[in-house]
């Protein structure tokens, strides 16, 4: 442990001017680093439960997780911690006004001691791969139980790990409780040593998110798109807007759908602004709606080619499923490892990605099984994907009420996850909590 705490803080000094200087720059916003490194409030979750999220993704995940646990067990406080900016707000969007969020700490004894000290958890619980050596330490001392909930472990990591798995074995060791996401997910945690008594197979959490909101700008994408089907490109990589751009332009024009680009991440949303215009396409933003107000338009001409639509707002892309016929999954036409369609399956929208899919291998290889996704090798091969399935309007819908179906199907894993952690809890001290 000593040398993994003088190693990270020798990688904490390289990395910070970098990391500062990208966030100055605007190209990724650093979440609050007064916050991880212990110096802001943090709340008294005194036996109660610390749910951990990353960034906006996870905080989904978690949203559902802390409703299902505030049911089953009412007398605990809950708080959500998080890495991003944009999980923070995210997190500020989403949840209750008496689940307080707060900034996860840096693996570094004087933020995780701050942060434990300040706290006093009955029990945490870390998002799918959030393994933390030092912070799992100092928690397993203070005799709080640690859980690992919709765990995952792609294959990527499974290898890295696997170069140090014994010291690596000694750090999950102090985890109480792994729900992996599947049954590869399992063997691949029980491989790197984790006690197989501990590992279990509850699913995938992301299936139990509930129906969204109406899109609150839909009667304007509406308008734009005047009668034609809308696209969604979702959680589009650096370097990936590029090439969903073009694929779109590739598209007879009498044919073309209106594209929604999402960005994955919001420092990233004016330089694809930038790329829009400057590939001579009609730009509107979901951030400006100047226009909000104009009547509804005729059918547009048919040569008329509909604008991009930029999703430059954060949590709204569940919402913005449900106007879509179909969508492209990002992190996928470059080496991300790709995201999860589960949220796009739930609004009865099959999905499209790339090779790049390594982070979701058994969520992508059971929808290509069933017809509600499929996998294309390029930008050309993206546009020749979109143009067919719109030539097949019945096909599409068909497809999308399987994936539908599939995302009904797969639920549960919420109420199996809480059922399995709840029991980790000490017994609850003081009187309960109101909600």
């Amino acid at each position: 442990m000593l040398i993994y705490r003088v190693l990270s803080v020798l990688a904490l000094a390289l990395y910070a001017p970098y990391a500062l200087l990208r966030s100055a720059l605007g190209i990724r916003k650093l979440g609050s680093l007064r916050g991880r490194l212990g110096r802001e409030p943090v709340p008294a979750l005194e036996g109660g439960i610390w749910v951990h999220a990353v960034s906006v993704g996870e905080v989904g995940v978690a949203r559902n997780l802390l409703a299902e646990l505030a049911r089953k067990a009412p007398d605990r406080v809950l708080g959500l911690s998080v890495t991003t900016a944009a999980g923070a707000e995210m997190a500020r969007r989403v949840l209750p006004a008496d689940v307080a969020c707060f900034a996860f700490p840096l693996d570094l004894a004087g933020p995780v001691e701050r942060a434990l000290e300040a706290t006093r958890p009955g029990l945490i619980l870390l998002t799918e791969t959030e393994i933390w050596p030092l912070f799992l330490e100092r928690a397993a001392r203070r005799g709080i139980p640690v859980a690992l909930v919709n765990g995952r472990l792609s294959e990527r990591s499974f290898s890295r790990y696997r170069l140090a798995r014994r010291s690596f074995s000694r750090v999950l060791s102090r985890v109480a409780l792994f729900a992996m996401q599947t049954r590869e997910d399992a063997a691949r945690i029980e491989r790197l040593g984790a006690p197989g008594g501990r590992v279990f197979v509850t699913g995938n959490v992301k299936y139990d998110l509930p129906p969204a909101a109406p899109f609150a700008d839909a009667a304007r994408l509406v308008r734009s798109a005047g009668g034609r089907p809308v696209v969604v490109a979702a959680s589009t990589g650096q370097g990936e807007d590029e090439i969903v751009l073009a694929a779109w332009a590739a598209v007879p024009a009498a044919d073309r759908p209106l594209l929604v680009l999402a960005p994955r991440r919001p420092e990233r949303f004016d330089a694809v602004a930038a790329l829009v215009r400057e590939a001579g396409h009609a730009l509107l933003r979901r951030s400006s709606a100047d226009d909000a107000a104009s009547p509804a338009p005729a059918r547009r001409d048919p040569e008329d080619e509909p604008p991009v639509y930029l999703l430059d707002s954060i949590g709204e892309l569940s919402a913005v499923y449900g106007e879509a016929r179909l969508a492209f999954v990002g992190g996928s036409l470059v080496p991300i490892g790709g995201h999860n369609p589960i949220e796009a399956w739930g609004a009865g929208v099959p999905v499209i990605v790339g090779p790049h899919t390594s982070n979701f291998r058994d969520i992508v290889r059971d929808g290509l099984a069933i017809g509600i996704l499929e996998v294309v090798r390029d930008g050309p091969g993206l546009s020749r994907a979109v143009a067919a399935a719109l030539a097949d309007p019945a096909g599409l819908a068909r497809r999308g009420e399987a994936a539908r179906r599939a995302a009904a199907e797969g639920r549960g894993a919420v109420a199996r996850t809480a059922d399995l952690v709840l029991p980790l809890l000490p017994p609850a001290v003081g009187r309960a909590v109101s909600r």
